[in-house]
């Protein structure tokens, strides 16, 4: 159903965020090993998100990857772009959304391959980056115990391709959480992939704005995997 007011408030939210850059560091197994710096600016009546992630030992992966997304005035992921390297070798993968299609190049050692399928209205995209939750928390509106379940385009390694999922999103708990700019509203979801167990996903806490502030590597707020160390906003 179309939502005027609902994607006006969204359209704000969005041209708030340009002009905001921060860090993640990264953890795996308890040990700080990588770090995730952004920048969101304006474009049109969208936003791009830029970064780059880089993890090293005793991260399972290794790796180094840059990534430039675009969004459209209603929070919707419209393309992405990845140059991922790992082990010496560059890969580079070109997202695009085209109407109701989303369409996928790959290149590595020399060689090309290409995907589509579809991209209906209610499909999110996941994406390495856990700041890519904020694209899908602009769209959807959470009360404490709230949840949506959305068709979603996973987006990773090895080849930064697509693998179609359903996910359901739980909205846990909200509470106040201190972060570099102070302390804010937030709220903790909980994210699973049915008709596996929920115990397989993984949570995070998120401000009213949907950014991602602190995520944990399972469905409690245990081992952190990341979390928001640096924010900027402006020059």
């Amino acid at each position: 159903m179309h939502d005027p007011i609902g994607q006006a408030l969204r359209a704000a939210a969005l041209r708030d965020r340009a002009g905001v850059s921060g860090r993640y560091a990264i953890f795996h197994g308890g040990h700080e090993c990588g770090s995730e710096r952004w920048v969101m600016s304006a474009e049109g009546d969208g936003l791009v998100i830029q970064g780059e992630q880089e993890t090293m030992a005793p991260h399972p992966l290794p790796s180094r990857h840059e990534y430039r997304a675009t969004l459209d005035a209603g929070g919707r992921l419209q393309s992405l772009d990845v140059i991922w390297s790992v082990a010496g070798k560059r890969l580079e993968a070109t997202h695009r959304a085209d109407g109701d299609q989303w369409r996928v190049r790959i290149e590595y050692g020399g060689q090309t391959r290409e995907q589509h399928g579809d991209y209906p209205a209610v499909c999110e995209v996941e994406f390495p980056s856990q700041l890519f939750h904020f694209a899908i928390l602009a769209r959807r509106d959470f009360a404490e115990g709230g949840e949506h379940e959305f068709p979603v385009l996973r987006i990773g390694p090895p080849l930064m391709a697509v693998s179609p999922e359903r996910m359901l999103m739980r909205c846990v708990a909200a509470r106040t959480f201190m972060t570099p700019r102070g302390e804010v509203a937030a709220k903790r979801y909980v994210l699973s992939l049915p008709p596996r167990e929920e115990n397989e996903g993984y949570s995070f806490w998120a401000d009213e704005d949907g950014l991602m502030l602190e995520a944990y590597e399972g469905v409690e707020p245990e081992a952190t995997w990341m979390r928001l160390v640096e924010y900027h906003r402006g020059g």
